[in-house]
């Protein structure tokens, strides 16, 4: 796949940067900034909200991207969306992680009064947060491979959809002009009219990520090993069952059923990993980063922990969501970086408890 390039493009070159929607990407991390490159690329106004030696690289650099995108971008960015311009055609793309949604709202709370708040991340507590909150929320199931290499850094490595639609259910003329200007720069944007189900498939397929890094393993590698993907599809059908349970109907990313996709993966024999032209765009999850990183915290209480959450309330057991969301934050906690378990540890775990 060729990348898209572009080079030192500043905002104000552009004619039609005046007009529509302007665009606040609030957590610009790797995917935020995939999406920020794109959408100057097509025209659009755009501002960032990061925070730490990101941000300030960002400010004195410019953002600099590579992959499946590429190119030099100098645009408005700061720690708060207080420091940028806001205008009746602004749209706020969420980009951080859940576990960070909480905190950011609140220090804009007055200021995102009545904004609409788009949600490009993992997990349904997003949306259903902001709803209880009395925000202005939209669903976006997006796929989206990205890692920051160094601050104001980013590779992108793969994918460029996002499905999107009000939530839980429907659409409206804002959802149709997002769609169009994320189609404009050149990513895979629909309507989704019941975008709940999407995410709760791209949730399902979450549960993966804290196995992926524990066990220091990419994606183009998940599904090639047996006893891997055996594992993954226990995981999955833990919350297959409990899903049926408390009627929710995930739809994944192909347009497959759950169960369907889970006796797929439970095919037996070994599969050749997906090839990779180019040894860089190797994906690793968020989850995977965040241990690579040693950061402190990580989303998995959102995937996994919610799993469980709802097995015990319907009261059905999910001791493999709970070993792999107890094991990842604690790898977290203890800045111990992935690789520290196996399919077969984690399944020795979740015997014993």
């Amino acid at each position: 796949m060729t990348a898209d390039r572009d080079s030192d493009r500043d905002p104000a070159d552009s004619a039609e940067s005046d007009a529509g929607s302007n665009y606040i990407i609030h957590g610009a991390g790797a995917i935020g900034c995939v999406l920020a490159a794109r959408l100057t690329r097509a025209g659009r106004r755009v501002a960032l909200i990061a925070r730490g030696a990101h941000l300030e690289s960002l400010q004195e650099d410019g953002l600099r991207i590579s992959g499946r995108t590429e190119g030099h971008f100098r645009l408005p960015a700061a720690r708060r969306a207080h420091d940028v311009a806001l205008d009746e055609n602004t749209v706020v793309l969420l980009t951080m992680k859940t576990q960070h949604t909480f905190e950011a709202i609140e220090q804009h709370r007055e200021l995102y009064d009545g904004v609409p708040l788009f949600c490009f991340q993992n997990s349904v507590t997003n949306e259903e947060w902001l709803i209880e909150q009395g925000m202005r929320a939209y669903g976006v199931m997006v796929r989206i491979g990205a890692r920051i290499d160094e601050p104001g850094v980013v590779t992108h490595t793969g994918a460029r959809r996002a499905d999107i639609g009000c939530w839980p259910t429907g659409s409206d003329d804002l959802c149709a002009r997002v769609v169009d200007d994320l189609v404009a720069a050149q990513m895979r944007a629909s309507l989704a009219e019941r975008v709940v189900d999407l995410k709760w498939g791209k949730l399902v397929m979450n549960l993966t990520n804290a196995f992926s890094a524990l066990a220091d393993l990419p994606v183009q590698e998940w599904f090639c090993d047996e006893g891997n993907r055996f594992f993954m599809a226990d995981i999955q059908q833990e919350a297959a069952d409990v899903l049926d349970a408390a009627g929710i109907t995930p739809v994944m990313d192909d347009g497959s059923d759950l169960q369907s996709w889970i006796d797929r993966m439970r095919r037996p024999g070994q599969r050749e990993p997906r090839e990779v032209a180019d040894p860089s765009l190797y994906s690793y999850p968020s989850t995977w980063q965040d241990l690579h990183f040693r950061r402190p915290t990580v989303e998995v209480e959102h995937f996994n922990g919610r799993i469980c959450e709802l097995g015990e309330r319907h009261g059905i057991p999910t001791p493999l969501n709970w070993v792999l969301n107890e094991k990842c934050c604690d790898a977290a906690a203890r800045r111990l970086g992935p690789g520290t378990e196996t399919a077969a540890s984690l399944r020795a775990a979740a015997e014993r408890r």
